[in-house]
């Protein structure tokens, strides 16, 4: 066989063991990718413990000491979910038992749920109220080997909600008030169209408006390049490994299907989810809106640094929840 023959089959031969070697590699990365982005942040805890320290210079970790202080007169809740996962939550009841005013706190991705002590001693100072503030599956004390970025989380909370009407009547006003993911879950819920007629309003602050956008972003951002076929791959490895559709996991394809009112926050220099993204899911909301963009404050950092602007937003959102015009936009939705 010529000399040139050979040259050229060894030189196909390595190409195909290098593009082999390469698809390895690129499947392996992948792999890697998806276990980081959906495996439990940390592994579920013995027992629910008070953290050894905790930072009290802004309002949130002064809402978690309030919350620790507290903990004797906080109560333990348990549901199982739709798919065999124990949850957990921390319920404080209102001064009132009659009360049906109820809010449902939904911290953060790799949050523990105590980290939205603030928002309840906001919501308390307003109005006597019922506070729930669910574990999210895969963190805290619920269970889950994988996060559910508010797709399989909305549907926990929806029957957080059917357990609260047992628990508490059927004539309650439920308001989701959540961070981040725990805000993206409460748009998802709100537009499952099976969200019982207990829920009356939703506060969404520093949502992503579709997981597959916010990837493809965080990627962008940090190799400078588009990662569209690489993060295709990682979609393909989490519905095989772990049934998780992440192309469904979108608050904004869904926000046009809520048909309560709806308060929007988010921090203009927020660089893990840019405001934008809040802003998208606006433009879709057919329900009562309003969208709050708070200067220079960062990811879920608008309480902490506009707290007086956040509170009055809150206090403009409830009093016009039971609003008679508002009442009637929600009559004319399609």
């Amino acid at each position: 066989m010529p000399t040139g023959v050979i040259l050229i089959i060894v030189i196909v031969v390595l190409l195909i063991l290098a593009a082999g070697l390469a698809a390895v590699l690129i499947y392996s990365r992948a792999l890697r990718t998806a276990y980081r982005i959906f495996a439990r942040p940390e592994p579920r805890p013995p027992y629910d413990k008070s953290p050894l320290t905790i930072d009290q210079n802004t309002i949130y970790g002064r809402g978690q000491n309030w919350f620790y202080c507290n903990r004797l007169d906080i109560l333990d809740w348990q549901i199982t979910a739709f798919d065999g996962i124990k949850l957990y939550a921390y319920y404080i009841p209102a001064a009132k038992k009659t009360t049906k005013d109820v809010v449902i706190l939904l911290h953060g991705y790799n949050q523990h749920p105590s980290i939205m002590a603030a928002y309840a001693q906001l919501h308390m100072e307003k109005r006597d109220c019922h506070i729930l503030i669910p574990h999210l599956r895969a963190h805290g004390m619920s269970g889950g080997k994988f996060v559910g970025y508010g797709l399989f989380d909305s549907q926990d909370i929806i029957m957080w909600m059917q357990y609260l009407e047992t628990r508490l009547g059927p004539d309650l006003e439920i308001i989701l008030h959540g961070h981040s993911m725990g805000a993206a879950t409460a748009i998802m819920a709100a537009g499952s169209g099976i969200a019982p007629d207990t829920l009356s309003g939703i506060i969404a602050d520093s949502s992503f408006d579709s997981l597959d956008k916010l990837l493809a972003y965080l990627e962008q951002r940090h190799h400078k390049i588009s990662m569209r076929p690489f993060l295709l791959l990682v979609s393909k490895i989490a519905l095989k490994r772990f049934g998780f559709p992440i192309e469904k996991d979108s608050p904004e394809s869904v926000a046009a299907n809520i048909r309560v009112p709806v308060l929007l926050f988010h921090g203009t220099d927020d660089a893990l989810v840019p405001s934008y993204m809040s802003e998208n899911i606006y433009d879709r909301i057919h329900a009562p809106k309003r969208i709050c963009l708070i200067e220079n404050a960062k990811h879920c950092n608008s309480y902490n640094d506009a707290p007086e602007k956040y509170s009055a937003e809150i206090d403009r959102f409830r009093d016009s929840i039971s609003d008679s015009e508002w009442q009637r936009m929600i009559g004319k939705l399609p």
